[in-house]
């Protein structure tokens, strides 16, 4: 998972936010009687915008307790740094042709983030197995790893999805090596989300997959953000009818216990609240860009100098009439939005995202406070900057360009100087567009070298007749789950197995029949892994599954069931229809096994007395004694 690491750090600071909360943050920000819970509502509409802010918060609190909430975040840094972090970070723009993965649906995306971290909040306040907010957190960045593949890999993403595959994490592991559940454990974990809640979210698809103890409180978080998960599913799934909704509700009130008035009521809480922050952050009428490049002319590929697309431009005045210098600016082929007020500016400035701005701010309020305010966002730091003035002299001129301004004019400027201070401006984005494109293009290059390279590393991993890790991956993931049994003592066991009479079936019918039992037994052995396993092919016919089974039994039937699974198998090859059997020796960690090659060693030595006590059946090393369970078929 080092590679996927390395890619989100370089995405870390890129995941789009809506534009909504953008300007939600931004009003509040001017606001002194702002308070924490204020901005906290706000930040904690946004997944991407939340997990940096609890990353900076845990990396700035070394030796204390990890934060997992928004509000404690806030209090830990600080109002002020926290909504100057917020504008900054949340204004980041998804309208680059060439940074947006085009066929991924951002609002969908949100919403749903947002309805299922309501959900589980509500959730958590009728279960108590974690405090609410801490819950909402979790729940609202535990599909973040699909908003990251969006932003690292946009045009693969965008192609695997247009594939509509109906597993689409499995096409993600075939594509890139791993799923956005994985990506989304992975982001947690460096946000400072503590495990204990971070495993049971990266099941939230599907909470029977965990492989936790049954009533266990990681397998009740599980089913938590499955519930919010397919309750926000269920709610803005579109063609289904209300008695088909109530019905899926009533099922999945059944799986935590609750019964169903008391989960319909909640969720109606939950969309009711929904609602009214979709409508404050203007989620539901959020429009994104047409997903088509055809007409663009950005094709990041294409190496051409960009066309000349119209000039966007917004100008506030607000102290005067922007009407003459709005006349006079449009005659110039330039798309103009003029307005009078500094708030409806915002607004605007987040709705055109213009390339061109000019400010004549209000004289009665703290000069260069609008600049300063622009220049603090991602996006406005590329923007061309007109300071209009009513006088240029040495004072204001000094303090609008320090303020961010790139040029100074005064109100009643000549048409031949702002001709030329068009030309220049011209220029300048002429050189940015062609530097962003530039830049586009080397993104695309590195991103397709690190996704080669994360290939190369499956590959490498990966034994390619069967599919399934080769020795080299299996003695990596045992390392891992020593090392993490060793930190948590959680347990750990393995299951060899060795086919019977191989050689027997290779000299009688060849190879190709070999390679196809090979291939076979390890289709079984797959499809028998649950989450949380790992089945991995040793060498010849030798096969190993990892597991973090609690309970010596439990591992003897899962070893049995696999036993009968393949003896049940009948593979035809040939016009030949051959029958095999499979001998099996199971071990768990104990205090006698000081490195996973000892616990490898016992299950090597049960193994070895399978075969020698007849073939086709469990051996298990317990207690420094090996035991035999006679096979029943």
């Amino acid at each position: 998972m080092s590679t996927a690491r390395t890619l989100l750090d370089k995405a870390a600071d890129k995941l789009p936010s809506p534009n909504g909360v953008a300007l939600a943050i931004m009003q509040l920000w001017e606001d002194e009687h702002a308070t924490v819970d204020q901005l906290a509502r706000l930040v904690q509409s946004d997944p991407a915008l939340c997990g940096r802010l609890l990353r900076l918060a845990n990396s700035a609190s070394i030796g204390l307790r990890p934060v997992t909430s928004v509000p404690e975040a806030i209090v830990r840094i600080g109002l002020k740094t926290v909504g100057e972090l917020a504008i900054a970070f949340s204004l980041i723009d998804v309208n680059k042709c060439e940074d947006r993965c085009q066929s991924f649906d951002y609002l969908k995306f949100w919403s749903h983030s947002l309805l299922m971290a309501l959900v589980c909040r509500e959730l958590g306040r009728v279960t108590s197995l974690a405090p609410p907010e801490e819950l909402f957190t979790c729940a609202l960045m535990a599909r973040i790893g699909l908003l990251a593949f969006a932003t690292i890999y946009p045009r693969a993403f965008s192609e695997l999805l247009d594939a509509k595959p109906a597993d689409l994490a499995a096409a993600e592991r075939q594509r890139f090596g791993f799923d956005h559940n994985e990506l989304s454990a992975q982001m947690l974990e460096s946000f400072g989300v503590p495990e204990a809640l971070v495993e049971p979210a990266r099941f939230h698809e599907d909470s029977s997959r965990s492989g936790f103890p049954d009533n266990s409180r990681g397998t009740r978080l599980a089913t938590v953000f499955h519930l919010g998960h397919q309750l926000s599913e269920t709610c803005l799934q579109t063609g289904i009818s209300e008695a088909s909704k109530a019905n899926r509700t009533k099922t999945l009130a059944r799986r935590l216990g609750l019964p169903s008035d008391q989960l319909s009521t909640l969720l109606s809480q939950s969309v009711k609240e929904w609602r009214e922050w979709s409508t404050f952050l203007e989620l539901p009428e959020a429009s994104l860009p047409a997903a088509d490049l055809a007409d663009t002319g950005d094709d990041p590929q294409s190496t051409d100098t960009p066309s000349k697309a119209k000039l966007q431009a917004l100008l506030v005045h607000a102290n005067g009439d922007p009407s003459l210098l709005q006349q006079r600016l449009e005659t110039r082929s330039i798309e103009m939005h003029a307005c009078q007020d500094e708030n409806e500016f915002l607004r605007l400035a987040l709705q055109v995202q213009p390339q061109l701005m000019l400010i004549g701010e209000d004289p009665d309020v703290e000069k260069g406070r609008l600049c300063r305010l622009i220049r603090s966002t991602e996006w406005g730091k590329k923007v061309y900057i007109i300071s209009i003035l009513e006088r240029c002299d040495s004072e204001q001129v000094t303090h609008a360009l320090s303020s961010g301004a790139d040029i100074c004019v005064r109100e009643e400027i000549g048409t031949p100087e702002l001709e030329a201070h068009l030309q220049v401006v011209q220029r300048f984005l002429d050189l940015q567009a062609k530097w962003e494109q530039d830049r586009a293009e080397l993104r695309r290059i590195a991103n397709e070298l690190a996704l080669s390279h994360r290939r190369m590393e499956v590959l490498s991993l990966t034994d390619q007749l069967t599919g399934l890790g080769n020795r080299r991956s299996a003695i990596e993931a045992l390392g891992q789950a020593w090392s993490i049994s060793e930190r948590s003592n959680q347990p750990m066991s393995v299951i060899m197995l060795d086919i019977d009479h191989f050689k027997r079936i290779n000299d009688q019918f060849g190879h190709a029949a070999g390679d196809q039992v090979l291939a076979d037994v390890a289709k079984a052995l797959k499809d028998d892994t649950r989450q949380g396993e790992g089945s991995y092919r040793m060498g010849g016919e030798e096969f190993l599954l990892l597991s973090s089974a609690s309970d010596i039994k439990q591992l003897i039937v899962v070893a049995e069931r696999l036993r009968r699974r393949i003896a049940a198998l009948r593979i035809e090859c040939g016009g030949h229809e051959i029958q095999l059997s499979i001998s099996l020796g199971v071990a768990q960690r104990g205090a006698e096994h000081t490195h996973f090659d000892a616990l490898l060693s016992a299950a090597d030595q049960a193994l070895y007395a399978a075969k020698s006590g007849g073939r086709n059946r469990v051996c298990f090393y317990h207690d420094n004694r090996i035991h035999t369970i006679n096979p029943s078929t």
